[in-house]
């Protein structure tokens, strides 16, 4: 159905669920006039056209918001017509199944109408429970995710002085143990010494002493040893981890202490006459 704005003389069409929600009573989407929609209610976008010509309405004086009646076709884009209760809120929301109307001249247009409080709904600051919940949720998982970076990047991050401070307030908070600092480059070899096994036949002794520069205890690093022949080529190494060079009851896990030297004896077997230099590294 079709009903005419006794101010603005704008065409609407309209549904009869709606007028019955409002008991009649609509508000104009162009002028936002207030009017009983049953005064001027037609069943066809013709006849409603038709109404107009016969009453021959002057032009409206232009207003802010408002615009004059056109003659060739009175069916204005984007236009919308709510049913309202008297003194209330608008209702409802509009079929949005856009309808096309055919006019006298031959030429068709199409209409689609918007709900009002679709077009207020944050102005009037209408916020559902359901929007509420899925604003919670979304930053729930957003929380979740930059945790779980946190927490499978925690040694890179342990290990950088600038997100270190950051991670201890936030561990001391959540009672976490955060691992360690590494600065390799802060670990000196201070001495070292390769020689025959005094006591067991193809074997080398290995001697020496490592010592923690930095500020901080850092863990104990793994130990390597190389050994190269006249023309530099590697012909054997081997790797120790702390629990290897480290003698029993040396509490691993609290880490090298700064400035504290630690003495380190190895036993290995002898690489052979080939291998005429060595090397130490720590990884």
């Amino acid at each position: 159905m079709y009903t005419i704005c006794p101010e603005c003389s704008t065409v609407f069409a309209i549904e009869a669920g709606h007028l019955r929600k409002a008991g009649g009573l609509v508000r104009c989407g162009e002028c936002q006039a207030v009017f009983s929609a049953v005064d001027s209610l037609y069943q066809d976008f013709a006849d409603a056209r038709q109404a107009l010509l016969v009453e021959e309405p002057e032009e409206p004086q232009a207003e802010a918001g408002s615009k004059p009646f056109e003659t060739e076709s009175n069916v204005e884009d984007d236009d919308e017509a709510v049913a309202v209760d008297a003194g209330a809120e608008p209702a409802p929301e509009v079929d949005e199944t856009p309808p096309v109307f055919e006019v006298p001249d031959e030429s068709s247009t199409s209409q689609s109408l918007r709900p009002s409080f679709a077009t207020n709904y944050w102005s009037e600051g209408r916020v559902s429970w359901k929007d509420v919940a899925s604003g919670a949720g979304i930053g729930l998982l957003i929380l979740m995710f930059g945790l779980q970076w946190l927490i499978f990047n925690r040694t890179d991050l342990a290990a950088d002085s600038g997100w270190r401070p950051t991670l201890e307030r936030f561990c001391s908070i959540l009672q976490c143990d955060l691992p360690l600092q590494t600065d390799l480059s802060r670990i000196e070899l201070l001495n070292r010494d390769v020689r025959k096994h005094p006591l067991v036949e193809n074997a080398l002794l290995v001697n020496a002493s490592l010592i923690n520069h930095a500020g901080f205890p850092q863990p104990y690093p793994v130990f390597s040893i190389g050994f190269s022949d006249t023309s530099g080529k590697l012909v054997a190494a081997r790797r120790f981890r702390p629990v290897d060079y480290l003698g029993e009851g040396v509490p691993i896990e609290s880490g090298m202490a700064p400035d504290i030297p630690v003495h380190v004896v190895l036993e290995i077997q002898d690489p052979g006459k080939d291998a005429v230099s060595f090397q130490f590294e720590f990884l």
